[in-house]
């Protein structure tokens, strides 16, 4: 007999039943769970795991009508069967095939098969249809919403609703796209089975553990990189962690992030999103990967700066259906943010990105080489402390000077200084000097000399400006100008580092600043410089000197 006459057939004698035995109603049934495991290794995928529910009825004519399997955390499922193609159609095919067994109707085994389909329900993260027979063309007796727990503590639920009233008294199938905990509970976690049926709404459950070995010897070495993005005309700065694992880890329970040693928190932004009156300020983005989901399902996460003062929180929120979020508390004293309670879930990357809040910056920058670090926990509570290189962007160091006065005391005055470019930065192109009160600069050490010759009846003249007292050093000089009272020195030829030499004629002194520098009344002298590489940029660099 087909399943579909036997079906037929349990339905009317169901109906007579109902009819002749009002007291119906009240009937339960009463589950039964047994696992059997291809594989008891934590982490282990794919792993087949075999639920067999059996029911006693009574009377003997109910049947189960909706069917759930709560499993515990870290027992997953592969929703990432072909590429994710499988969460995309509600019509099953054999390359989304996750399972097979048996359902035992009116006394009668019959041979049903398993398939991931696309979500039958608005925040599902994807269904399984029960499709009776070996093939995805048979008939669809169910198709199970696959619901994830709200929280990193909770599992997997499957949920088979509405299945036929046909006396069923066994449900034996076996899932092999499964992956095993990272975890290894003591006692075993455990996969519990509730059910209800057409003769009472009354929900029965039952539980068998799910038995997980070898966690604390799974390979576990995520890896933690930083870059530093610094603005174009400030020290403000954008943060991006980069954390990576390999697919065959143990999942993390816990990061605890430090700041790199070169970032600072630029409180001014950020103190409006901590005050604890409000949800906080979204001051970033996030995305993740696992091999067990599809890439765009944690793609477009969120990162919000919230909490108090005394208890900021940075909190990475993925939307539904794959539900994510993760909660990390903020130490202003450590300068670190530590993510706990993180699911058992291996991702391979994790990507945190922190700019700031309402178009400000959450962080500056020094542009100093540092480091980023960070201590993870495994499930199975394995610690590793790792460091890697922070990479820092837009962070051409400025240029430096270091000098010195002499002849200051005698009259006849001398300054001496060293222009380098910065790290990272483009040569030196050019120098202006100002003087500090005392010393300027003469025009009548800047003599300017004009050459004419005659080649072919063409007159050509150049001219050439000698500047008495000057010395250049790591480079020659293309001009020499004086512009509202500085020197302006532009180079042939941008250079990395110049010394330049100012004395007289060139450089003058007045009689008082002679005088207080031979009784010592003179605090040091600044000379400002202005220093332009050869892209533009110009740089103020004070050069404070001893008067000597």
């Amino acid at each position: 007999m087909s399943l579909r006459a036997r079906r037929a057939l349990v339905g009317l004698v169901t109906a007579a039943a109902a009819l002749a035995l009002p007291a119906a109603a009240s009937a339960t049934i009463t589950p039964a769970l047994t696992l059997s495991q291809s594989t008891t290794t934590g982490g282990a995928s794919p792993a087949t795991v075999g639920f067999d529910t059996t029911f006693s009825a009574n009377p003997a004519t109910d049947s189960p009508k909706d069917i759930t399997f709560a499993l515990p955390p870290g027992l997953l499922a592969n929703a990432n069967l072909a590429s994710g193609a499988c969460l995309a159609s509600s019509t099953p095919s054999t390359a989304c095939a996750v399972g097979s067994g048996t359902l035992t109707a009116a006394g009668n085994p019959v041979p049903v098969s398993l398939y991931l389909v696309k979500a039958p329900n608005a925040g599902d993260i994807g269904g399984v249809a029960l499709v009776e027979g070996n093939s995805p063309s048979g008939m669809q007796l169910s198709t199970a919403d696959v619901k994830l727990g709200t929280t990193p503590t909770s599992g997997l639920s499957v949920v088979f609703s509405n299945l036929p009233n046909m006396a069923i008294s066994e449900m034996n199938i076996s899932l092999n796209q499964l992956r095993l905990p990272t975890s290894c509970p003591s006692p075993p976690a455990t996969v519990t089975v509730t059910a209800d049926s057409y003769g009472s709404a009354t929900p029965q459950n039952a539980g068998a553990p799910l038995n997980v070995t070898g966690c604390t010897t799974l390979a576990y070495n995520p890896t933690v990189t930083a870059t530093e993005t610094k603005d174009a005309k400030d020290s403000g700065a954008t943060l991006l962690f980069n954390v990576t694992q390999q697919a065959n880890e143990a999942a993390t329970k816990s990061i605890a992030l430090k700041l790199p040693s070169g970032l600072g928190v630029n409180l001014a932004a950020d103190v409006t999103c901590i005050t604890g009156t409000g949800s906080g300020c979204n001051v970033g983005t996030a995305s993740a990967t696992s091999p067990l989901v599809p890439n765009a399902a944690l793609a477009n996460g969120t990162v919000v700066l919230g909490g108090t003062g005394s208890a900021p929180t940075i909190t990475i929120s993925f939307p539904a259906p794959f539900a994510l979020t993760l909660v990390g508390d903020i130490s202003l004293t450590n300068g670190t943010v530590t993510f706990n309670n993180m699911p058992d879930l291996t991702l391979t990357t994790l990507n945190l990105s922190i700019t700031g809040p309402n178009g400000k910056k959450a962080f500056t920058t020094e542009c100093q080489p540092s480091t980023a670090s960070g201590t993870f926990t495994s499930q199975a509570n394995v610690a590793k402390t790792v460091t890697g290189t922070v990479k820092l962007v837009n962070c051409a160091a400025s240029p430096t000077a270091t000098g010195a006065f002499s002849g200051l005391a005698s009259g006849h005055p001398g300054l001496r200084f060293t222009v380098t470019h910065g790290k990272g930065a483009p040569n030196v192109s050019s120098v202006s000097v100002g003087l500090p009160g005392g010393l300027r600069f003469s025009r009548a050490g800047i003599v300017m000399t004009k050459t004419c010759t005659t080649k072919g009846g063409k007159k050509k003249c150049t001219t050439t400006t000698l500047t008495k007292g000057l010395g250049i050093k790591g480079a020659t000089a293309k001009s020499v100008a004086l512009k509202g009272g500085r020197l302006v020195i532009a180079l042939k030829k941008a250079a990395g580092k110049v010394t330049i030499s100012l004395g007289g004629p060139v450089l003058t002194e007045s009689g008082s600043l002679q005088t207080k520098v031979k009784k010592h009344k003179v605090k040091p002298l600044t000379v400002t410089l202005k220093i332009t590489d050869a892209k533009g940029n110009s740089t103020s660099v004070p050069l404070k000197l001893k008067a000597h």
